[in-house]
């Protein structure tokens, strides 16, 4: 997708904007990662992206699950507070996810609000390049293919059940 370095900018951008944000990931919803820069996460922890997008996923439909079920309306976004620190996931559009790995002594409003903000802007550039994409299809490279002779072309099947003649004139017996 063109819009991946876009995001990753996006990503580094809040990381500098927001110091206590360890590590960023975009992913697509279905666990796909777009960007990631989880350098100072890594450095704490070991966190692959992979993995964190495939929980990002798992986690998002669940949240999907609950909003549901509760009548909360539309997903925006799930907190989880652990220990050292929180996980942040917000909704990024219809077709990604942002998670961000906060430190403990981070102002959650903070968080939010720059999170809420990251989201809705990689949301707008992965629509911006799926329509782009779906505008300017791949160019394929047609192979071509010989018709066979008439004689050896295979009639559709109603009319060889039918006992119609064959491509030489001669009729075709059924055995029905």
């Amino acid at each position: 997708m063109a819009a991946e370095a876009a995001v990753l900018e996006e990503l580094r951008g809040l990381r500098v904007r927001v110091p206590q944000v360890g590590g960023a990931l975009a992913a697509t919803v279905d666990g796909f990662v777009l960007a990631e820069d989880l350098a100072r996460a890594r450095a704490e922890r070991p966190t692959e992206a992979e993995p964190l997008a495939a929980l990002t996923a798992a986690a998002l439909g669940l949240a999907f699950r609950m909003n549901e079920a509760t009548g909360r309306g539309a997903f925006r976004e799930l907190l989880i507070h652990g220990e050292l620190g929180y996980v942040a996931t917000y909704a990024a559009g219809p077709a990604a996810v942002l998670t961000l790995l906060a430190d403990d002594r981070i102002n959650v409003g903070r968080l939010h609000l720059e999170g809420r903000r990251t989201a809705k802007h990689i949301g707008e550039l992965v629509a911006e390049a799926r329509r782009s994409a779906a505008s300017h299809p791949p160019t394929y490279v047609a192979l071509t293919r010989s018709e066979p002779p008439p004689e050896r072309r295979r009639l559709p099947l109603e009319r060889r059940r039918r006992g119609s003649p064959e491509p030489d004139g001669t009729q075709r017996q059924t055995t029905d």
